[in-house]
């Protein structure tokens, strides 16, 4: 079943060309998927009663447009599916008419966050969900680090940095990425898609890698976050338009 909000942006909630920041996008997805769950008791609060946890591993992002600051907008959410160790969660953001502006795929898995491991579906949640089981696993680009990136800037992971599963929060990793950008690309260049996998958890205190290969034609950006020992912990590709 979907599950509706409404919103209005805020100007802190854009950037200086006044359009919704990716970061804070995906922090608005994922606050209205949290206050569904919780109304279904499979919340924050909920799972860290059992020391579980949610861990987004995929996001596949269309943007047709992003909201300005004063607009009026819906955010949605819905489980789309799970099997024996993925749930499938789509994400929208719509005018106040309805439009689609953004568009949202994305995969989790269940963590235990003591063991630091996956676990398996808990069947009886998605029923209670009303999730359907899948016999085939959607499709998400298959992303591959480059052999070699032409920019690298590195980053500490700092305690604001870090989420309730205790590692960094998803949508910071797009400040890391939009950080490669000059400012006079930024402003004429706005996101069109995002494809990002992430392979592996960045905790707190570790030194990590934003790397970045910015091809022209078509305008798009390949990422990774690395480790000191070179190994990605995330994968990502941009495309972008000119404004």
């Amino acid at each position: 079943m979907k599950y509706t909000e409404k919103y209005q942006i805020e100007y802190s909630d854009c950037d200086e060309n006044q359009h919704l920041k990716i970061p804070v996008m995906i922090d608005l997805l994922m606050q209205v998927s949290e206050h569904q769950l919780d109304k279904g008791h499979a919340g924050i609060a909920d799972l860290l009663k059992r020391g579980l946890g949610w861990v987004v591993t995929q996001y596949q992002i269309k943007i047709s447009s992003l909201p300005k600051p004063g607009e009026h907008v819906i955010l949605s959410t819905e489980a789309a599916g799970y099997n024996r160790f993925f749930e499938y969660r789509d994400f929208g953001i719509a005018d106040q008419d309805g439009n689609s502006l953004i568009q949202v795929h994305s995969q989790w898995i269940m963590f235990d966050l003591k063991k630091r491991k996956l676990t398996v579906a808990d069947e009886k949640m998605m029923h209670d969900f009303d999730v359907p089981l899948l016999q085939k696993m959607p499709r998400f680009p298959r992303l591959r680090p480059l052999d070699k990136y032409d920019e690298k800037r590195q980053y500490r992971v700092r305690y604001d940095d870090l989420d309730i599963n205790h590692h960094l929060t998803n949508s910071h990793y797009f400040n890391w990425f939009i950080d490669m950008f000059d400012r006079d690309f930024l402003k004429t260049h706005l996101i069109q898609t995002i494809d990002i996998k992430f392979d592996k958890e960045v905790r707190y205190g570790q030194v990590t890698y934003s790397c970045m290969t910015l091809s022209k034609e078509p305008v798009k950006s390949y990422h990774a976050i690395e480790n000191e020992d070179g190994k990605e912990q995330a994968v990502c590709e941009i495309g972008w338009r000119k404004i």
